[in-house]
Parts: structure tokens; sequence; C-alpha cells
């Protein structure tokens, strides 16, 4: 026991972060890359780097070439059951670990949050997908039936009021100076114009996201707005995923994974509660205790029969990178 360890990897839309332990719940190694899809083109490429993460978190616990005893991948795009083993095929042949398992990021977001044997995930980050366990074991995630909601289009959305309130379809909001103010420009017209010579990156317009929840906790109308539509866009993926199993008379966890759900106020996740709520009233809504990588690391012990203990999941806590570590840039 003391010389296995386990990995666990969580790739979402910004950024990819894997972890090693050992078999005592202790953190030993961490790395994490940006956005994989905008680094590399193909797929093979792609998971050749999510393999080479591991592989440096692993020479940074000062295990070198030793392969961890199981790894789970929390992978984003790996919405459908046939993307599992062309990704799990790839990673198993790099080597780094005896035992591969693929699975959709929502899983690992819902076992950082509960160890309940079922339940519902919320994934908002730069995108949004969602996700349950159903109490006979089925599992279904959104993934490409996802179509709205999630840090990207809050983004947009913080873009097009300031558009509004400046050419008068809409009251004047404080959203368009903090908007200026955080992209560098004088102007609406400037930004405009910036914007659809296609000058804005996806990472710089990513970095409105947080603005609304600031403008919201502040007041702001048009914000407030933004944010209502999200928590309510955001609850019906989980009210669907609730009806799909039915699941409305029981108690389980609802867990809002993401980077969304950390931002200041609380009408986000206000929002979805009280929906989540009319369709099933004993939910009970939690941001997870940890980061969606250490619910990889936590799949990875259920995967070996290893029960986690207290102790290991309060040493999982006390050696986990810093939280500057896991935000998303911009």
């Amino acid at each position: 026991m003391a010389d296995r360890f386990v990995a666990g990897v969580d790739s979402g839309g910004a950024k990819t972060i894997a972890l090693v332990a050992d078999m005592c719940g202790r953190i030993v190694g961490a790395s994490r890359l940006g956005d994989l899809d905008g680094r590399r083109p193909t797929l093979a490429q792609r998971m050749a780097d999510v393999a080479a993460l591991v592989r440096q978190a692993i020479a940074q616990a000062g295990r070198d070439e030793e392969q961890a005893e199981a790894a789970v991948f929390g992978l984003t795009g790996a919405d459908w059951p046939d993307d599992h083993e062309p990704r799990a095929a790839l990673l198993r042949a790099a080597g780094i670990a005896r035992s591969v398992q693929v699975k959709n990021d929502m899983y690992v977001g819902l076992r950082a949050g509960t160890d309940r044997p079922y339940g519902v995930v919320i994934g908002a980050g730069s995108g949004v997908n969602a996700a349950a366990i159903a109490p006979d074991g089925r599992e279904w995630a959104f993934g490409y039936y996802a179509t709205a909601g999630g840090g990207n289009e809050t983004a947009q959305e913080a873009l097009h009021a300031a558009l509004r309130a400046d050419d008068g379809r809409a009251p004047r909001t404080p959203l368009t100076d903090l908007v200026l103010s955080k992209l560098s420009f004088a102007s609406v017209e400037a930004m405009l114009r910036a914007y659809t010579a296609g000058q804005l990156s996806r990472r710089v317009l990513r970095s409105l996201c947080p603005l609304v929840l600031e403008a919201a906790c502040a007041g702001d109308r048009a914000a407030v707005d933004i944010l209502a539509r999200q928590g309510s866009v955001l609850a019906e993926y989980a009210a669907a995923l609730i009806h799909r199993f039915q699941m409305e008379r029981l108690e389980f966890d609802v867990v809002l994974s993401g980077s969304m759900f950390k931002g200041r106020g609380p009408l986000l996740i206000d929002t979805v509660a009280q929906a989540v709520h009319r369709v099933a009233p004993r939910a009970r809504l939690l941001r997870p205790r940890f980061e969606p990588a250490v619910g990889g690391l936590l799949l990875a012990y259920d995967s070996l029969g290893v029960a986690v203990t207290p102790a290991m999941y309060d040493n999982l806590a006390h050696t986990s990178p810093a939280a500057s570590f896991f935000d998303t840039a911009g």
C-alpha cells in the first residue's frame, strides 16, 4: 500500500488539472494546462498532452517512471459512450496507469461533491453540462445536448448589455463601465470594432463573466436579469435529469460544480435552488467540498475497492493545492 498511488484528472473547456495522491489520501503531485482544444487539433495530440500532464504530476511526486495503480479521467468532449474507448486506449498506451477509466467530466465533479451513490451535478464553467446517476446505477449526461448556459454565454450577455445600453435599446447599466475597463477600451464603439474584427479572444471575452456576478451583487438590473436567466437555464437541466430517473420524491444531492457557482452573491444559486425544489423538494443543493480533479482521485479509490475514510478526506483537504491553482484564467 505504501508504494501505490492513484491519479485523477479534470479536463474542462478552459483548463486541465492532474492530481496524484497516495493511498492515504495525501496529494503528492499536481499539474495543469490551459485549454486543450485550443492547443491541439487532434484527439491523439490532446490525449498525449493529458498523459504528459499526469506524468508531470507523477514526477513531482518523486515517482518518475512509475505507474499509478488507477487513473480516472474526467474529460470534456467524452460525451457519447463511444467517445470513451478511443480516449482510454490512447491513455492506456501511454503507460501512466495500470487501470484507466475515462468518464465525462461531470462525473468527477459529482464525486467531488457527494459520497452518495446517486445524485445530480450541474457544471457551469466556461461552458455548461449536467449529469445524473440514478438510484439503479444508470447514468446520463447532457453532453452535446447542452446548448445554452455557462460562463461564455454569460460573458456574451455582458457584452450585449453594454451594446444595448449604448445604442438606446436598454437603460444605461454599470456593466458598461466594468466591461470597458476590463477590456481596456475608451468607448463601446471601439470595443465593438475590435469584436467584429475578431480581435477579442475567447479567453479575453470569458473574463467578462465574473463582472456580471459582481454587478448583480451590487444590484444592477441588467446583471440581475442575466443571472436570473442563467439560473433558470441551469435549473432546467437538473429538472430534466430528475424527471428522467423519477427522482422527484427522493432525497439526494445536487452538486453545483464550476467557476460560475464560485462567484459573488447568492442570486445564481438561489435561482437554481428555487426551480429545483419545485421539482424535487427533498433535494439538497451544495457546492462541492473538493475540486473536480479530487473527484477523479476519489473515483480511482472507488475503482480499486478502497473505502475512503474520514481521515483520507481530511488528508485530501489539507494537501490539496491552493484555490488559485484551480481558478479559470481570465
